[in-house]
């Protein structure tokens, strides 16, 4: 079921936030006014937080929760909240200031769009830079997400494993795409580990998406026409499994800091009145990235073991990528020399690697670390007679212990449940076996990083 009330992490969270809704519950909507009212500017504040909110899905009941949960806050003198909300319930584009206690109607557009073109987003950004303007602004994208590959609808093709951190869990149960509509007791383990693919921005109602390219291609108009070449100061992903590399190597020229979960989220997502609090004390973008994950963590930690969130410095990945690709340069050296225990080494560190509610996503770290052990294990200095390969078995642990550190510097915040600690911040794709998702291909890491010759090399090409 896709009801959140049936979860019953849901209902553990809604035992304390009972009261608050009970306060909130109604938000009264303001006569629409045309989409041609004209902008008065405000006055320039500190940050302007906008939440792109696409709930034209089953989530759409925790958008109002979620702005609820804002209006406990409200504006302030230093920071405007305003949200865009695609309602499956109304026609057309809602867009409001979150004021203290209640939302106040900006503006009504009542036109016929899915909420995920390149120019639904850069109009939206544009109308909160115009009307709100602040010295620096965050980008909340809302919705459910799966992480870096491009989905078919209706295509079944990755795996989503059944843990705790997916049954009836509405943030990961797309319908069409992820759903299943049986029992679990009448599901084969295979089709158990069915699931679709990537995306961010879902509209179960015209089955689109927004997809890497549009979204960059979005975020390239906004940093060149809206913000004038200013990077956004912060992206946040209110959704499942986003905190990847290749994500973030994908918006890197476009934002300084990102903020996202390696794992899937709770339907009810980030808890929002902590956060926008956060926002008003003048914090600055690394500071409020890192408020997000600690505010996420405060309210989680005493409820689930399987939480993530991280705040990525996205001026890192330039490097971050140059490591990786230093990493299978020294790989491929050492296949050159043994390719049978080579392919067994990256085995058997995909094997222990810490993988995701989606087995193809793994934590990058992790996987370093399982790499330098398994090369450590495998060509032992006790039995391995060949000088040559000694000497490029240690320059790949060198290389290693590089990408490792520069993981380490990019994630400036991490926070994780216990049965997840071993996550570090930066996910990527690393399927077990099978051939490698086509869509995949198409994303910039790809294009600049030879990421996709250790999948190869994996499967022993």
């Amino acid at each position: 079921m896709l009801c959140r009330e049936n979860n019953f992490f849901y209902r553990l969270f809604e035992i304390k936030q009972g009261i608050l809704w009970g306060l909130l519950a109604i938000i009264c909507l303001i006569t629409p006014v045309s989409a041609n009212t004209a902008i008065i500017n405000t006055p320039e504040k500190e940050w302007t937080f906008l939440v792109y909110a696409q709930a034209n899905n089953s989530l759409c009941p925790f958008a109002q929760k979620n702005f609820n949960d804002m209006a406990t806050v409200g504006s302030t003198q230093d920071l405007n909240i305003v949200v865009q909300w695609h309602d499956p319930n109304h026609n057309g584009v809602w867009r409001y200031k979150i004021n203290a206690g209640k939302m106040e109607l900006d503006m009504h557009l009542p036109v016929n769009i899915d909420g995920n073109a390149a120019k639904d987003l850069v109009d939206s950004m544009n109308w909160a830079v115009s009307k709100y303007p602040a010295k620096k602004y965050a980008l909340i994208l809302w919705n459910h997400g799966i992480g870096i590959l491009d989905p078919v609808w209706g295509n079944q093709s990755m795996g989503f494993t059944r843990s705790k951190a997916t049954i009836a869990n509405p943030r990961v149960q797309i319908e069409g795409l992820t759903h299943i509509e049986d029992s679990p007791e009448n599901l084969t383990r295979k089709q158990l580990r069915k699931a679709g693919h990537r995306g961010i921005l879902f509209n179960e109602r015209t089955k689109t998406y927004m997809n890497n390219q549009t979204l960059s291609s979005a975020l390239s108009a906004i940093k060149t026409t809206v913000l004038k070449n200013k990077k956004i100061d912060l992206i946040g992903m209110d959704a499942c499994l986003m905190a990847m590399t290749e994500v973030c190597y994908q918006i890197r020229n476009y934002a300084d800091f990102f903020v996202g979960s390696q794992e899937v989220e709770l339907a009810f997502g980030w808890g929002y009145a902590p956060i926008v609090q956060r926002f008003v004390g003048k914090p600055s973008p690394q500071e409020a990235a890192q408020g997000i994950v600690q505010s996420y963590e405060n309210l989680y930690k005493s409820k689930i073991n399987f939480y993530t969130q991280s705040a990525i410095d996205l001026k890192v990945m330039d490097l971050l990528r140059d490591s990786i690709n230093l990493v299978i340069q020294k790989l491929m050296a050492c296949r050159e020399i043994d390719q049978r225990k080579t392919t067994q080494a990256l085995k058997q560190a995909r094997n222990h690697t810490l993988q995701f509610s989606t087995s193809a996503y793994v934590d990058l770290h992790s996987f370093f670390q399982e790499l330098h052990r398994s090369f450590q294990d495998i060509f032992n200095k006790n039995t391995t007679k060949n000088p040559l390969l000694t000497q490029a078995v240690d320059a790949l642990k060198d290389a290693i212990d590089i990408a490792s550190k520069l993981i380490e510097q990019s994630v400036v915040a991490n926070a994780t449940g216990k049965s997840l600690s071993r996550a570090k911040g930066l996910s990527i794709y690393y399927p077990l076996s099978g051939p490698i998702d086509q869509s995949y291909m198409y994303t910039e890491f790809v294009a600049d990083c030879g990421w996709n010759n250790l999948l190869l090399m994996t499967q022993g090409y």
